[in-house]
């Protein structure tokens, strides 16, 4: 086989990384007995319960229409890691940093939608704040790991 193209290879790999992280995501629920570690959890339980309201219940086949979403939002993690691959002026990046922050901030953008539709139905504000925090918090470490916003970890010498 020719390539002619490392595109291809590169949306495969954010893909697959972005997948990866988004099934960490959801197993650091079970994993970790500490709450707001577990909110990433809930909130990949309620992006898909919101598809199951939209096109009906998934009954049996829960686990593996869940672990399709998962794959699902993968790949549009790709996507989003494509766009800013072509448009970013950064050539230093490691390989893996661009789908590990677009599944971040997909997940960011999952908990931001959950806080407006609350905030919109006005039943209670708590999980308003909670929510929003956790998708801006979410944000922002994606907007770190993709290197969009630069955070000096390490003493300069």
């Amino acid at each position: 086989m020719n390539r002619t193209s490392g595109v291809s290879v590169s949306f495969a790999r954010d893909a697959a990384v972005a997948t990866a992280v988004l099934a960490g995501l959801y197993g650091l629920g079970y994993g970790v007995q500490f709450q707001p570690l577990q909110l990433p959890t809930y909130l990949l339980v309620v992006g898909f319960d919101a598809l199951e309201v939209a096109f009906g219940s998934a009954g049996a086949g829960y686990d593996v229409l869940f672990a399709a979403y998962l794959v699902g939002l993968g790949v549009v993690a790709a996507g989003v890691a494509r766009v800013v691959r072509e448009t970013s002026k950064a050539t230093d990046l490691a390989w893996w940093r661009l789908g590990a922050a677009a599944a971040l901030a997909l997940v960011g953008v999952i908990s931001l939608l959950f806080a407006l539709f609350v905030l919109v139905s006005g039943v209670q504000f708590t999980p308003v704040l909670v929510a929003g925090g956790a998708g801006g918090a979410l944000l922002g470490l994606s907007a770190w790991v993709g290197d969009v916003v630069r955070v000096a970890v390490r003493p300069t010498r």
